[in-house]
Parts: C-alpha cells; sequence; structure tokens
C-alpha cells in the first residue's frame, strides 16, 4: 500500500483538482487522503459549498479518505495552514507521499527555497523586512532575492507559496513523507476564484466541473444548500465588530502591533465590513488576513483557543480505499481517530474544547439566509 496525502479546499472542487487526484494516482499512489478546511477557509470566507458536500465530491473524484482541518489552522496565514495540515498527514502515520499542485511543478525548487528561508541570515533579513511594514509574504520574497536571487520567483505563485510552507513543516516535523510537486494545468474551469464569482454572479458554472462534482453540487442546490454566500454573515460580523473593546480585539489571533486600535477605530465609522477592512488595511496587513481576523471576531476564536497542533483526526468522508487506510493507522496514528461525535467524549480537555468550538461554528455557518 502506497498512501499520498493532499491538503485542499476544494472550494469549488474542480478540474484541476481532478487532475492533481489522477496525477498523484499515476505516480504510484493507490491510497489519497485528503486534508479539507471546514466550513470556512483561508481566504476568510465562508466555502461556497458546506464542508460534507465537498468531501463527497472528492470522494466521488477518487479520493479514498477525507479528513478535516481544524477551523483555528484553516482560518489561519499560509504557515499555519500548511503546518497543521501537513501534521494531521504525519500523524497517520502510513502517508508515504505529500502531493501537491504546483505553478513550477521543480520539487527541488520548492524544497530548497524552504530550506534558504529557515536560515539564520535569511531569516533576519525577513524580520528586518516586518520591522519595516511589509507583509510576510513580501517581506520572505525580498529577503530571498538579496541571498539568493534564484529562488525568489518561487514566493510569487499562490501554489507553489503553499508548497513552500507544506516543504518547511516536513523538515520541522522530520517526516519521512516525500514531497511531490503536480505543475498545475491551466485553462476553463481550473480557478476556484473564477468558478465562485461566476457562479455568484448567476452563471451556470456545472459544465465547467468534473462530472463526480456537478452530482455533488446539484445535489446541494436542489436542497437549497448552494452556493452559500458569505454576505449573509456580514451584517452579523459588523455587529460583532461594533460592539468589541479594544482589548477584545487584542485577543484575536492574528492581531498585533496594535492593529486593535486600528480595528477598535475602524469599527465605530465603517457602514460595511468591506469599508472596515478599507480603512484598516496596509502593506502588513492584507485583505484576506483581515477578513480572517473578522471572521475570528464573528466565531469566538481568541489566541487562547489557537493550540501548537490538531488534538485528534477527525475523520469527514470515507471511500472505497478507507479501511485499509483506518487499518494501518490503527497501528500507526499518534492521534486519536474520531469517525463519530461521540468518540470525542472520550478524549482529553483540548480535544473536548476543539470539537466544542468546531460545533459552534458550524452552527454559525448553517444560520438560514
Amino acid at each position: 500500500m502506497r498512501v499520498a496525502g493532499i491538503v485542499a479546499e476544494y472550494n469549488l472542487f474542480h478540474q484541476g483538482h481532478a487532475f492533481l487526484l489522477a496525477q498523484t494516482r499515476a505516480a504510484g499512489a493507490t491510497h489519497i487522503v485528503c486534508v479539507l478546511s471546514g466550513n470556512f477557509v483561508q481566504r476568510g470566507a465562508a466555502a461556497i459549498v458546506r464542508k460534507e458536500a465537498r468531501a463527497a465530491a472528492a470522494i466521488a473524484a477518487g479520493a479514498d479518505l477525507v479528513l478535516e482541518l481544524p477551523v483555528t489552522f484553516a482560518l489561519s496565514p499560509a504557515r499555519r495552514f500548511a503546518y497543521g495540515s501537513v501534521f494531521l498527514l504525519d500523524a497517520l502515520g502510513c502517508v508515504d507521499t505529500l502531493s501537491f499542485g504546483s505553478e513550477c511543478g521543480n520539487v527541488s525548487a520548492i524544497q530548497n527555497t524552504a530550506r534558504a528561508l529557515s536560515l539564520p541570515e535569511t531569516q533576519a533579513l525577513l524580520h528586518a523586512q516586518l520591522r519595516q511594514g511589509l507583509s510576510f509574504a513580501a517581506a520572505a520574497e525580498l529577503a530571498l532575492h538579496t541571498e539568493y536571487a534564484d529562488l525568489g520567483d518561487i514566493l510569487r505563485t499562490p501554489n507553489d507559496t503553499l508548497g513552500v510552507e507544506y516543504c518547511a513543516a516536513l523538515a520541522e516535523l522530520h517526516s519521512t513523507m516525500r514531497p511531490m510537486a503536480v505543475q498545475r494545468i491551466t485553462g476553463s474551469g481550473t480557478r476556484a476564484a473564477d468558478l465562485r464569482r461566476a457562479w455568484h454572479d448567476g452563471a451556470d458554472v456545472l459544465p465547467l466541473l468534473p462530472e463526480a462534482t456537478q452530482v455533488v453540487v446539484r445535489a446541494e442546490i436542489a436542497a437549497g444548500r448552494a452556493p452559500v454566500r458569505g454576505e449573509r454573515l456580514e451584517t452579523a460580523i459588523l455587529a460583532r465588530l461594533k460592539s468589541m473593546r479594544t482589548e477584545q480585539f487584542a485577543d484575536l489571533p492574528e492581531v498585533r502591533e496594535g492593529l486593535e486600535n486600528r480595528l477598535y477605530k475602524a469599527a465605530r465609522t465603517a457602514g460595511s465590513l468591506d469599508e472596515l477592512i478599507a480603512l484598516v488595511k496596509t502593506r502588513r496587513y492584507t485583505h484576506a488576513s483581515l477578513r480572517r481576523t473578522a471572521l475570528h471576531a464573528l466565531l469566538g476564536i481568541g489566541k487562547s483557543d489557537c493550540a501548537p497542533v490538531p488534538p485528534y483526526i477527525r475523520v469527514l468522508a470515507m471511500g472505497a480505499g478507507a479501511a485499509e487506510i483506518l487499518r494501518a493507522a490503527k497501528h500507526s496514528a499518534r492521534l486519536p481517530i474520531v469517525q463519530r461525535g461521540a468518540q470525542l467524549r472520550r478524549l482529553d480537555t483540548t480535544a473536548q474544547t476543539t470539537a466544542a468550538l468546531e460545533r459552534r461554528v458550524d452552527d454559525i455557518y448553517n444560520l438560514d439566509p
């Protein structure tokens, strides 16, 4: 048995995602495990389709097992998002390969970039740029260009940037998983952001999706559950932000260096969430970071909720090969594997707290429009 892991959001599951699964199989994987963001995704938004349906689409397209990434990792910067995801795959103890989409398709260049970023001289340059007010991504790119001119361009593309973080996580965990970069295809139906935008604008995007995804999404539409429109939460977010004190802003996970004061001031005057973000945004704080912060406020996620690692492995969906993976993981897993909610009651306090947070987050996501 050769097991590959894939980190995903599948928001929506499109032809590029199906291509990655197929290429991972072609490279020799007999089984595929996906780690999937839940109902809120890394760019700071509600997923356009609920997590159960996205997991079902992955199974229908050929994945064997889908695990859920806890919300405090899913709603995080790339480094923490990647670390939590890789940690879960590594904790299964039976995953051989970490497969990911890449603009360059050059796993050696991605690994070299991750190594270069970890060196003391690069870190010193990076932190100097952070003190100048640059975002982490911009500071990292500039630091690399200064020390290693041939590597800096890797961080200009989103999938390669995530690939660097995956490789950094593998190194930090001393994982035996082997990274595999699959060069992304481009073309119609291969950009989730374009598909989401078109769907929200009323276009019929179903013909652009893999057939297996179409079946799942049609069922969600028929049940009145899709597309999920994040705007329905924005009034609630703004109301929450306007009710918060400065010290409550300071407790949000990505708030630091006085950002709480800017948020408090902007919340007093902003008439919309977009206006608030425009008032607060700087080179250091990106649009996605501020949207995550707004969601942290609505969902009641504070710094103390962000455990350094996930406390359990939560199974979200199972396909043809799931039983074989779980049988192997029974002997190799370094975290408890949860398939049913009742199993959580036997876990420790950290796991119980995480599970309660996940339930609260899902309840908010499932509020009627």
